[in-house]
């Protein structure tokens, strides 16, 4: 660490001792060279004022010869005048210096300034945009989830439909067991099967709406992937949460896509089998009809 420097009447005054012994007028750079360094303003003072006390105490030495202490007075006046006029053309100076230094260090603060303002305002955005890309990550999963439990539900629907099914097929054998039988059962079974086909239309139709409603949400949840995907890819704070949130997402999306195929499938056979049901039905008057026939027929013949 450096020495700190001294500036006093003491130091000063000895070495202005020194350049005078030296053969050299005590200028305020010299002075301050042998000082080791120094402020040029504190310096200038200090010998300014060793230099008047010089003068004066020259002046009150009465054994020294007028004529001498006049040249020194005047040599002490020019030295003076000589290390005021330095002094002052090194102080302009470093003042000129100063003030461009001020200037340059003011005009790179105000830049800092607006180049900070600029990187606080990109950062809101940046962060402004992860929270919107939160918020749809959110929506998106939400909706995937709606469309998940509405494909389950059609899911359960279509096999309680299926096991009705079933049911009316053995309603429509048992029907088969005796005219008599056959003809209250082949009536019930007509109003059963008028009331199941009118019940499973119904219910097609929710199944079919819900499906809709299905497909749709998985349409909204593919675009709002999409949107996600690409702020994203855009985003320069892209996190690693993120893009596992993302990819959960796009596989219940997908689970979801699957399980309205399966449902969709599944409604096709329910379709199938209410066919078949009427099929089975038809074939059933048939036989009523043809037992009825063959009864009439018996009966002609016995009253014959």
């Amino acid at each position: 660490m450096p020495r700190k420097t001294t500036v006093s009447d003491e130091t000063v005054g000895q070495a202005v001792d020194a350049l005078v012994q030296e053969g050299l007028d005590p200028t305020l750079e010299r002075v301050r060279s042998k000082l080791g360094g120094g402020s040029y303003t504190t310096i200038n003072r200090v010998l300014a004022a060793v230099l008047e006390k010089r003068q004066t105490h020259a002046t009150q030495i009465s054994e020294v010869p007028s004529d001498l202490v006049e040249i020194g007075q005047r040599a002490v006046a020019a030295i003076y005048a000589a290390v005021q006029r330095q002094a002052a053309s090194k102080i302009e100076l470093i003042e000129t210096n100063s003030r461009k230094l001020i200037d340059a260090a003011n005009h790179a603060r105000a830049e800092a300034a607006l180049e900070i303002e600029r990187l606080e305002k990109e950062a809101e955005q940046a962060a402004e945009a992860l929270a919107s890309s939160q918020r749809a990550t959110q929506e998106a999963l939400t909706r995937a989830e709606r469309a998940e439990a509405t494909s389950q539900a059609a899911q359960a629907e279509i096999q309680r439909l299926e096991r009705a099914i079933v049911g009316a097929q053995a309603d429509a054998q048992s029907a088969r067991e005796s005219d008599q039988e056959a003809q209250k059962r082949a009536a019930r079974s007509e109003e059963a099967r008028r009331a199941f086909e009118t019940d499973t239309r119904k219910e097609i139709d929710g199944l079919q709406k819900s499906l809709s409603q299905a497909e749709a949400q998985i349409s909204i949840a593919h675009e709002k992937v999409e949107r996600l995907t690409q702020a994203v890819q855009s985003s320069e704070v892209e996190t690693t949460q993120l893009r596992q949130e993302r990819d959960q997402l796009q596989g219940r999306v997908a689970k979801a896509e699957a399980g309205v195929e399966a449902a969709q499938a599944e409604l096709q056979k329910t379709s199938k089998a209410l066919e078949r049901a009427q099929e089975g039905e038809r074939r059933a008057r048939d036989e009523a009809a043809e037992l009825r026939g063959q009864l009439k027929a018996g009966d002609d013949k016995g009253k014959k």
